[in-house]
């Protein structure tokens, strides 16, 4: 052990150098928290809990704010849709132009891909994701001044390119600070910010969109107050969202190697600044990859098509604008409650993607009866419409699988940005499976939407099906040669992928 200990002192000063030799947060580079597993360090399990307790009411309100906010933010448009934008800028209601200035946003989502990841990795990433949030804020409120087509293009397109670091970003932090077993239901309670904010945001849009004769039209409104609201909370965020374990202010120096220890489970460490290449390589030859990608984009072509034309479909049931922008209380309320309820679970029963697929089974049955339901029964509609919520809970825990299964930082910053890129494709193709000559009742699309609920629900089975063969070749393996599975115990220190540790076992 003391030669182990050893060999990590010499690597950290010799094969890494200073990123910034101004900031000593940055000699981590190797990986500071991973030092730490090498100093025996003696708790209680009643400390592990308070720590635990301490890294929850400090960390997760911050996280559950602002996810719920940029949520808030990208949805804007289709409460906008029924509050007059599309008339005032005047958009051509018989093309595709607002299918369109949907999907812009995902372009820029999918721009930001590849320097987003990068930076993830060689900047605090607390500080990355603040003032990522201070320019959206600025873009949004942006909106309020937009008078054409081409307008809604560009601030669409850069709304998206500022806001794709925060979910990448999210699942890194969770991985950062929590066990395995305790990440899905970390993760499901800033999820179900989504489903709160449209909660909270449909009222408010229902208000605004009562207004006579306003000085200022109500959608720019909308757009101005999130912009301010958002613009502030990147303002606190950059002093308040702390970078790792060790750089927090919050945690005692006990609290901090605790915190640390705590995770040592997840055979990883807490983040580094080195960028390992053939990490990146060894990500494209893992099957899983694939899966990621492939399921992300079934799910979120039909995600992508809600969010455009969401308010519009409850429209096309009958209900009136303003009642329309009302009714996605019931869709948020099932997004949120799914969330806390199904993901919670998955981290009980140690199974993602069996409770990914039942949560997946709810939209392809909404989608379903607003295909096969009486066009003139708004009840049913309404509730088959509202069901959809649950899709987001089958992505969360995908999310959650990737990040507890995907081992070594490198390589899972790049299987979650190849998950993040199927994301913003599919939300860029989906609102253009609505197309303007189906108005009002958009047939295809909801057809469109139905079939790739189904085939997100197939693409988890086989997800479920590599990692339990998986696990199975390496049961046997160590039954047969106990001497080759031996696991490395500087894994964490050497920042070694779940392929290089023969004592990991994938979770279903």
């Amino acid at each position: 052990m003391a030669e182990d200990k050893t060999h990590l002192e010499n690597a950290t000063e010799q094969e890494v150098p200073y990123v910034d030799e101004d900031n000593n947060k940055h000699r981590n580079i190797l990986d500071i928290a991973a030092k730490a597993h090498y100093e025996h360090i003696d708790y209680t399990e009643e400390e592990s809990k308070r720590v635990l307790r301490k890294i929850d009411w400090r960390l997760m309100p911050m996280l559950i704010w602002i996810y719920g906010l940029q949520y808030a933010d990208k949805q804007s448009l289709t409460f906008a849709s029924l509050m007059g934008i599309r008339e005032d800028i005047h958009l051509n209601l018989k093309s595709q132009e607002y299918s369109w200035a949907g999907s812009i946003f995902y372009a820029g989502y999918l721009a930001a891909q590849i320097p987003a990841t990068y930076l993830m990795k060689r900047l605090p990433i607390g500080k990355f994701i603040s003032v990522n949030i201070i320019c959206w804020s600025i873009i949004l409120a942006c909106h309020a001044l937009v008078h054409n087509y081409t307008g809604i293009l560009i601030c669409r397109f850069l709304l998206g390119f500022f806001e794709a670091t925060i979910t990448p970003a999210f699942v890194l932090i969770i991985s950062m600070w929590y066990r395995r077993t305790e990440q899905a239901g970390r993760m499901a309670l800033f999820l179900a910010a989504n489903g709160l904010a449209t909660i909270i945001v449909s009222p408010v849009a229902y208000g605004l969109s009562g207004l006579v004769n306003p000085a200022i039209a109500s959608w720019k409104v909308l757009y101005i107050l999130f912009g301010l609201l958002t613009f502030f909370t990147g303002a606190f965020y950059y002093y308040a969202l702390p970078d790792s374990q060790i750089t927090v202010g919050w945690l005692s120096e006990r609290e901090k190697a605790i915190a640390v220890d705590r995770i040592k489970e997840n055979a990883q460490g807490i983040g580094n600044y080195v960028w390992q290449w053939y990490q990146v390589r060894e990500a494209f030859q893992d099957p899983r990859t694939y899966l990621y990608f492939s399921f992300s984009m079934f799910m979120n072509i039909p995600n992508g098509g809600i969010g455009t034309f969401g308010s519009l479909i409850i429209n096309s049931f009958g209900y009136s604008k303003r009642i329309s922008l009302l009714f996605n209380l019931p869709l948020g309320a099932i997004d949120m409650f799914c969330k806390l309820i199904i993901m919670n679970l998955s981290d009980r029963f140690r199974d993602r993607t069996g409770f990914a697929m039942f949560a997946m089974c709810l939209p392809f049955v909404g989608g379903l009866i607003m295909l096969l339901a009486p066009q003139n029964n708004k009840g049913v509609l309404l509730f088959g419409y509202s069901l959809i919520g649950a899709a987001g809970t089958g992505w969360g825990l995908l999310m959650t699988s990737l990040s507890v299964n995907t081992v070594g930082y490198t390589k899972k910053a790049t299987a979650g940005a190849v998950q993040i890129i199927a994301y913003g494709i599919g939300n860029w193709i989906g609102p253009q499976t609505f197309q303007a000559k189906t108005a009002p009742h958009y047939k295809t699309g909801k057809m469109i939407l139905t079939i790739f609920y189904g085939l997100a629900i197939a693409n988890l089975f086989a997800l479920r099906m590599v990692n339990y063969f998986a696990n199975k070749r390496r049961d046997k393996k160590a039954r047969e040669d106990p001497a080759s599975m031996v696991q490395p115990e500087d894994a964490a220190a050497r920042d070694l992928t779940d392929k290089e540790q023969p004592a990991f076992r994938y979770m279903l």
